[in-house]
C-alpha cells in the first residue's frame, strides 16, 4: 500500500497529523483514539491491564480492524488475531509473513502489522518517544532501541523504510 503511520502515545504523537493525502494507512496502539481516529489500532495488552477511562476508549473505537494476539479481544467484529514469535530479537530480527516478532511495545508489533497486513513502504513513526512510559525504565528502553534497531534493518533489507519523529531514544 505504501506509506503508513505508526501513532504511539508518547509526546510526539502531537506531531502527527492525519493527511489523508501524505498517509495511506494509519496504525494506532491501544487507546489512541484519545488523540486520533486511526485506521487501524494494535493492541496487546489484556482488556484488565487498561484503567477504566483508558478501557473505555479502546472498547468505543470503531477502527477497520483491531489487531490482537490476546483472543479476549475477539468479541469484536473488527478483531484480526495475530502471532507473536517466541523468544526477544536481541541480535537480529527476523520477519516472517504473519508472524510478528516478539518486544515488549505495541508500536513494535504495530510496525510489523503495517508491513506485513498493509504493504508498507514507509513506516512513519509518531509518538514512539520511549520518554515518559510509565513502564519502561532504562534497561528495558536500551533492549527496545535494540529491538527496533534490528526491525529497521530487517525491514530495510525488504525496502521498508523507517522514519522517526520526534526527539525520543529512536531518534
Amino acid at each position: 500500500m505504501g506509506i503508513i503511520a505508526i501513532v504511539g502515545l508518547g509526546p510526539s504523537k502531537h506531531l502527527f497529523k492525519n493527511d489523508l493525502t501524505k498517509f495511506d494507512k494509519t496504525i494506532g496502539v491501544n487507546d489512541i483514539w484519545r488523540f486520533h481516529e486511526t485506521d487501524v489500532i494494535v493492541c496487546l495488552d489484556h482488556p484488565t491491564g487498561f484503567t477504566p477511562d483508558r478501557l473505555k476508549v479502546i472498547n468505543n473505537s470503531k477502527p477497520e480492524a483491531f489487531y490482537s494476539q490476546a483472543v479476549i479481544w475477539d468479541t469484536r467484529d473488527d478483531f484480526v488475531q495475530i502471532k507473536i514469535r517466541q523468544g526477544y530479537p536481541e541480535s537480529i530480527c527476523i520477519l516472517e509473513p504473519y508472524l510478528m516478532a516478539k518486544s515488549y511495545f505495541s508500536p513494535f508489533v504495530a510496525c510489523q502489522v503495517g508491513f506485513w497486513y498493509y504493504g508498507a513502504t514507509e513506516l512513519h513513526l509518531f509518538g514512539i518517544d520511549m520518554t515518559n512510559h510509565p513502564h519502561l525504565n532504562g534497561d528495558l528502553c536500551r533492549k527496545l532501541k535494540g529491538h527496533f534497531r534490528h526491525l529497521k534493518t530487517a525491514l530495510g533489507a525488504k525496502g521498508c523504510q523507517v522514519i522517526v519523529h520526534g526527539n525520543g531514544i529512536l531518534t
